[in-house]
């Protein structure tokens, strides 16, 4: 605002002593000119003015809210931080912590399986969502200590969530009608609508531009969404079809990738028209895939969970397909969840798979690292502050995170942006 001010001032003092034609908004000489072109500025318009496009003064993408991150117009400034972070490398080898020494199934006071899906918050924590746990829990990176969030009945109820505006998750409803809202400011739940659906309904969601949380059909063919403008659920008239979508995947386009589990296409969900179209290449179902995730280079990479292999969706080559090759000695149930860490790489969260892995999207290859200590893992995981990835523990009966050793670091409105902070 200070610089459109003094570039206000500038003209003022420039014309001051002109005598232009009063009455042309177009003559440079004009008040009309000045006043139509000062207005503009405060205002924001971006709409062509004499034949010219007012360029705005733009503000540094760390200084903007992670609400305002995942707007089409920001991608170039978030593409450049998260290439400059990177390219800063790495201070050594990954590493798992294992940084409590308590069990889960001591902490949340039940056996497991415990929970599915991370999302990190405003607050600076990192939020384990339950699956069967009967407690949303909160990790502290700061001390890398956990504790006891809100309480849940439990029972798959929920399977993911979606960090929307103002610090509030929206969790996925699976087995259950309810759609829930978490707040992470008070660590409070409550109801914001009850819809009556087949089990297994939605798996995970994504926060898009134009404020809504898409919910990803997993049982459900309608792609329903809450609209936190209007604070109201609706759905958009195009439904999914060919089965079930274990993830979605926002785009600087503001479309919607959602991820092929037993579906064998991928379904695009434009939100800024609410229509949705099918990719042509059949991914295979029969639960090859479970996880995407969108990487600066303008390709999504597909996590696979039965299939042995990666595939990469380059959405800057039309949605052109490439397998990424065979991983070492597949299994089933191998991946589930994947994040993104400021050293540029890419993070398949392992399941059954008996070692973490990376990806480099710089060159599309694998690298093997530390071995997997169990089997039915993790599901997801969140970036903490310094980097490190808190794993969400789901038979695994401990509380882990993988260091990265980035020596770049994302700042809060990249960290928690949509395109990543997501299951």
């Amino acid at each position: 605002m200070f610089r459109s001010f003094i570039f206000f001032s500038f003209f003022c003092l420039f014309f001051s002593c002109s005598n232009g034609d009063l009455s042309n908004v177009c003559d440079v000489n004009s008040n009309s000119y000045i006043e139509e072109l000062f207005f503009r500025i405060t205002t924001k318009d971006k709409s062509f003015h004499c034949g010219y496009q007012i360029q705005q003064p733009r503000e540094p993408i760390c200084s903007l809210s992670y609400e305002q991150v995942h707007l089409p117009e920001n991608w170039d400034l978030v593409k450049k931080e998260v290439e400059a972070q990177s390219s800063l490398g790495v201070s050594g080898p990954e590493a798992l912590i294992q940084y409590s020494p308590n069990s889960v199934a001591a902490a949340i006071g039940v056996g497991y399986p415990a929970f599915q899906s991370a999302l990190s918050a405003p607050n600076g924590k990192v939020y384990l969502l339950p699956y069967n746990s009967p407690y949303i829990i909160s990790i502290d990176p700061n001390n890398r200590s956990y504790a006891l969030s809100a309480s849940v009945s439990g029972g798959v109820d929920f399977i993911g969530g979606t960090l929307g505006p103002n610090g509030k998750i929206y969790l996925s409803p699976h087995q259950n009608n309810d759609f829930f809202e978490f707040n992470t400011s008070d660590e409070t739940m409550s109801t914001i609508g009850n819809i009556t659906m087949g089990g297994a309904a939605y798996n995970g969601g994504v926060f898009a531009p134009n404020g809504k949380i898409y919910y990803v059909p997993s049982s459900e063919s309608i792609i329903r969404y809450y609209d936190t403008n209007t604070k109201s659920l609706g759905s958009i008239s195009n439904p999914v079809t060919g089965g079930i979508f274990a993830n979605g995947v926002l785009t600087p386009e503001g479309k919607i990738y959602f991820i092929p589990h037993d579906a064998t296409n991928i379904h695009i969900l434009d939100t800024n028209t609410e229509t949705v179209s099918e990719h042509p290449f059949n991914f295979g179902g029969s639960g090859n895939f479970i996880s995407g995730i969108y990487a600066t280079n303008g390709k999504i990479y597909l996590i696979p969970y039965n299939a042995s292999n990666v595939y990469a969706v380059d959405t800057k080559d039309n949605d052109t397909v490439t397998n990424l090759g065979n991983l070492p000695t597949p299994v089933s149930g191998m991946f589930n969840g994947v994040v993104l860490s400021p050293n540029g790489k890419i993070y398949p969260i392992p399941y059954n798979y008996s070692n973490f892995i990376s990806i480099d999207p710089r060159t599309d290859t694998y690298n093997v690292l530390m071995a997997n200590p169990s089997s039915a893992s993790y599901r997801g995981g969140a970036i903490g502050v310094r980097g490190e990835i808190y794993l969400s523990p789901h038979n695994a009966d401990r509380f882990d995170l993988l260091d990265t050793k980035p020596n770049g670091s994302f700042c809060d409105p990249i960290r928690l942006s949509p395109y990543w902070n997501k299951f």
